[in-house]
């Protein structure tokens, strides 16, 4: 395949001017998404000791969310109630009460089907909220990480149109020679290897973080600016502003009516809206494993009356394309297996962004336009950002630390030590070695204060901890493991 050569220039300076800008945020985000793909598993992790439910009847469910309002009323958080029920990957069921002002309370539910206080998991916390709006509050964050997600499939296809020997080159590997050449072949092999990935995540991920500003310009296009039309054609009716006073919604007749239009079908998430007022609704999304888009909404009145199915496996193809976005971009829809893959070729996209700065340093370098500070800053952004967030965690399991505030501590200090060090390949073993540290030290106390209530979780730690000194024992500290940095001085 061969492309022309000025579309070639012109699609290589776009490339290189997108990941210069703007790679810094986009590993973040890149290496953030490969974590938390395991969300799941990483909850149980970081909690071994919260209580969990194998598997629920609809009567526990309605005693349970019936539970759940009272309790979210004396807590003065009943405005909306939401109920996450247990599933084979994460056999916990949660309980969550948001009241009019924004406050709210979560609780985990026991064995005994009992609201206990919820098992916080502060450093997934923190690393959803790094993922999902880089930790700015309100919806600004989440608007600029969809932009980047646009930058991100830009950088994507302009990469594609600079390399002109596609096909060609696609087993190509110079190993062990030129630096820059290896980190320049890794970034294309990867690139190419897993380009469906990196569309369907980049695309995905745009979508999700964009989604509130779509909404704003389909309400204008389609509903004449109404912005309530618009959100209701996506969501369903809203819960009516009807505040006075109404019984619990009738949460048992819900379920038989779901089992009367779907036999066997399994409740995932249930959303009493405006919980306990003659407004109020309930939303339910029942598993749809046979689809795509893993789930299917449905909207009841108070009373237990079906009021709407949003048709996310079997509406419309706007609506069907809707429901695949979410799975699509966290690998929902194949089970652990899938997450793992989806985890890896995540890490292998992290690579790419980490090589790409390498290979655009070390051509400055080649050109006698080094910049020696910015090689040292990029190093510090590759290896410091992993060890920033081991180092979070470790400080979340000593005690309760603010998390974000030692987030931002902890990498302006990375970019300090990154200018203090005379090198970037002394700055680079420094790093290494810091996050091999770091990584030991955070699975060992985990270990020792959580990894006794869990097995399993214990000998994970074990494990991980072995491989880690396994591995440096191996290297010798020399780090010559790739991705190493494309520079010579």
């Amino acid at each position: 395949m061969q492309i022309p050569k000025s579309l070639t220039r012109a699609a290589m300076g776009g490339h290189g001017l997108l990941g210069v800008l703007f790679g810094a945020i986009i590993y973040v985000l890149c290496l953030t998404g490969s974590i938390l793909v395991l969300v799941d598993q990483l909850t149980i992790w970081e909690r071994p000791d919260a209580p969990a439910i194998a598997s629920l009847s609809d009567p526990d469910i309605a005693t349970i969310s019936f539970r759940a309002l009272a309790e979210a009323q004396v807590a003065g958080v009943a405005h909306d109630i939401y109920v996450q029920m247990p599933t084979d990957e994460l056999p916990r069921m949660t309980v969550s009460g948001h009241g009019e002002k924004g406050d709210h309370r979560d609780w985990n539910v026991d064995a005994a089907g009992q609201l206990v206080p919820r098992a916080e998991t502060p450093w997934l916390e923190f690393m959803q909220l790094l993922h999902f709006n880089l930790t700015l509050p309100g919806a600004i964050g989440r608007y600029i990480v969809g932009i980047f997600g646009t930058i991100l499939l830009a950088s994507i296809v302009t990469g594609l149109l600079a390399h002109r020997r596609i096909i060609k080159d696609a087993f190509r590997l110079r190993w062990g020679g030129s630096r820059r050449l290896t980190n320049a072949d890794l970034h294309n092999r990867v690139g190419v290897w897993a380009l469906p990935f990196h569309l369907i995540v980049a695309l995905t991920g745009s979508l999700l973080g964009l989604a509130g500003l779509i909404t704003i310009i389909l309400a204008m296009v389609a509903y004449k600016g109404d912005q309530e039309k618009a959100i209701a054609s996506l969501l369903g009716p809203q819960a009516g502003a009807d505040t006075r006073a109404a019984p619990p919604p009738d949460i048992r007749r819900i379920l038989r009516e779901i089992q009367l239009r779907a036999p066997g079908a399994t409740v995932t998430q249930l959303a009493i809206e405006h919980a306990g007022t003659a407004g109020q609704q309930v939303r339910v999304m029942v598993a749809a494993p046979r689809h795509l888009a893993r789930n299917e909404a449905l909207l009841f009145n108070g009373d237990g009356r079906f009021k709407w199915r949003a048709g996310l496996t079997d509406g419309n193809a706007g609506m069907r394309i809707y429901g695949m976005i979410t799975p699509l971009h966290y690998g929902t829809y194949g089970g652990v297996p899938l997450k793992i893959i989806y985890a890896l070729l995540g890490m292998g996209l992290t690579l790419i962004v980490a090589t790409g700065g390498n290979v655009w340093l070390a051509r400055r370098r080649e050109q006698g336009r080094a910049t020696p500070r910015l090689e040292r800053l990029w190093v510090a952004l590759i290896w410091g950002q992993p060890t920033v967030i081991v180092m979070v965690a470790l400080l979340t399991l000593l005690g309760q630390v603010p998390a974000i505030a030692s987030y931002w501590m902890l990498t302006a200090s990375c970019w300090a030590a990154a200018l203090i060090i005379p090198t970037a390949g002394k700055a680079t073993a420094s790093f290494r070695i810091a996050l091999a540290i770091a990584t030991v030290a955070t699975l060992f106390v985990h270990a020792a204060l959580r990894g006794l209530v869990n097995p399993v979780v214990l000998a994970a730690d074990v494990m991980l901890i072995a491989a880690i000194i396994g591995a440096v024992v191996r290297a010798g500290w020399s780090w010559k493991m790739i991705p190493a940095p494309a520079l010579t001085r």
